[in-house]
């Protein structure tokens, strides 16, 4: 199998709170102020006591009613599609933010990371199903429910009935006998569709 373009990463210059990762990551040219209801960066965060998705004005996350809190937040991801965020506390507070693409020219000012062996994108894309169907739709913004799992809002248009995917772009090593091994997943981006009679996870 032939890999396509190498992950680039660079790290902020210090540790910084959970807003100011996303501070950071919007000096790339892929935030914009006003992303509107169907665009724009979309992330998740994960705190002791929720765990939500958020879409982001400029350095700013909101959920479907309003600013998204990241008080408490011990993990924050998000991604324009060609440029990703992540940042996990450490302590006090702080956190090194790490911002990835496989073009170094979209990210923000930082450290760059080596990374270990180069990790090079596997063709095509995974998607895999998130649990629920959605109940109620609006304004970018979607409500899965299940019997299993509390409602969620998710960033996605879409319409009553439907299931939202994640569509991942996959990373691998080889070792020196050609034997490839995934060591990264990012997500490019949420969509839905109309339910299929598949399984949880395909290849496209």
């Amino acid at each position: 199998m032939t890999l396509a373009a190498p992950l680039h990463a660079v790290r902020s210059l210090s540790q910084v709170t959970a807003p100011g990762a996303l501070d950071w990551f919007s000096e790339c040219e892929f935030v914009t102020a006003d992303p509107g209801p169907g665009g724009g960066v979309i992330g998740y965060l994960l705190a002791a006591d929720r765990a939500d998705w958020f879409r982001c004005a400029g350095p700013v996350p909101h959920g479907p009613t309003g600013p998204r809190e990241l008080a408490g937040a011990f993990e924050v991801f998000a991604t324009a599609g060609s440029v990703q965020l992540r940042w996990v506390h450490e302590a006090d507070g702080l956190g090194w933010a790490v911002s990835l693409s496989e073009d170094p020219a979209v990210l923000p000012a930082g450290q760059p990371l080596a990374g270990g062996p180069e990790r090079r994108r596997r063709p095509g894309t995974v998607s895999r199903l998130l649990a629920g169907r959605v109940v109620t739709a609006g304004d970018g913004w979607a409500t899965l429910a299940t019997a299993r799992y509390a409602p969620c809002d998710v960033p996605v248009n879409a319409a009553r009935d439907q299931e939202v995917w994640a569509e991942l772009a996959e990373y691998a090593v080889s070792d020196e006998h050609g034997n490839l091994s995934v060591t990264d997943t990012l997500l490019l981006s949420l969509t839905a569709r109309s339910p299929e009679p598949s399984g949880k996870e395909r290849r496209r």
